[in-house]
C-alpha cells in the first residue's frame, strides 16, 4: 500500500490523465446521469495510488503504457465494486408480500387436492392390482404424466383408437368396481 499518494495524484491530475477514470466508467456503462456516478468516480480516484505503486515499470518514464495499465486496473476495481454493491442491494430489497398472501390456497382447495391425490393413489392401486396393461398405460399417462390421448398413443406406438379402447376398458372397470349394479343410474 502506498503511504504517500502525492506522486500518484500529481500524475493523475497533470495533463489529461484523469480522463482514464471517465473512460473506465464509460466502459462499465455508467453515465453521468447514473445515481452513483460520482461515487464510482471517487472510488476510481481512491484506487489510483495503489495502481500507481504496483505498476511494474516507471509510470513517469512510460506514461502511455502506464495509462493503459491503469485504465484496465481501474475498470477491474470498479467492476468488482459494482458487483459487490449490486449483491448488497439485492440482499436488502424488501420482498413483496402480496403475491405470497394471495396465492395461498384456502382450506377447500387444500382438502380437494388431498382428496384428488388419495383418489389417484386408489385408482393406481386398483388398476395395478387387476387392470390390463393398456388400462395401466392410459391411467399413468393421463394422471401421472398429464399426457393427452395422442401423446399416449405416440409414446406407446399405437393408434389413437387403441388409446380410446384402453380408456373405455378402464372406465368400465371403475364403474363395475366402484358402483354396485343395483344402484347404478338410480
Amino acid at each position: 500500500m502506498v503511504t504517500d499518494p502525492t506522486a500518484a495524484y500529481r500524475f493523475l491530475y497533470e495533463g489529461d490523465h484523469e480522463t482514464i477514470l471517465y473512460a473506465a466508467l464509460k466502459r462499465l456503462h455508467l453515465s453521468p446521469s447514473h445515481n452513483d456516478y460520482e461515487d464510482y468516480l471517487q472510488e476510481g480516484r481512491l484506487a489510483f495510488p495503489e495502481i500507481y505503486a504496483t505498476y511494474p515499470g516507471d509510470p513517469e518514464a512510460q506514461p502511455h503504457q502506464f495509462l493503459a495499465y491503469a485504465l484496465q486496473k481501474v475498470v477491474w476495481t470498479l467492476a468488482d465494486q459494482l458487483r459487490q454493491d449490486r449483491k448488497q442491494t439485492e440482499r436488502q430489497l424488501p420482498g413483496d408480500a402480496d403475491p405470497v398472501l394471495t396465492e395461498l390456497p384456502n382450506e377447500e382447495n387444500v382438502l380437494t387436492a388431498i382428496g384428488l391425490a388419495d383418489y389417484r393413489r386408489y385408482l393406481l392401486k386398483l388398476v395395478g392390482a387387476a387392470g390390463k396393461t393398456g388400462e395401466w398405460r392410459f391411467l399413468v399417462g393421463t394422471m401421472v404424466d398429464q399426457l393427452t390421448a395422442a401423446e399416449i398413443a405416440q409414446r406407446h406406438d399405437v393408434n389413437l383408437a387403441t388409446v380410446y379402447r384402453w380408456r373405455r376398458s378402464l372406465t368400465q372397470r371403475l364403474i363395475a368396481h366402484l358402483t354396485p349394479p343395483e344402484n347404478f343410474l338410480n
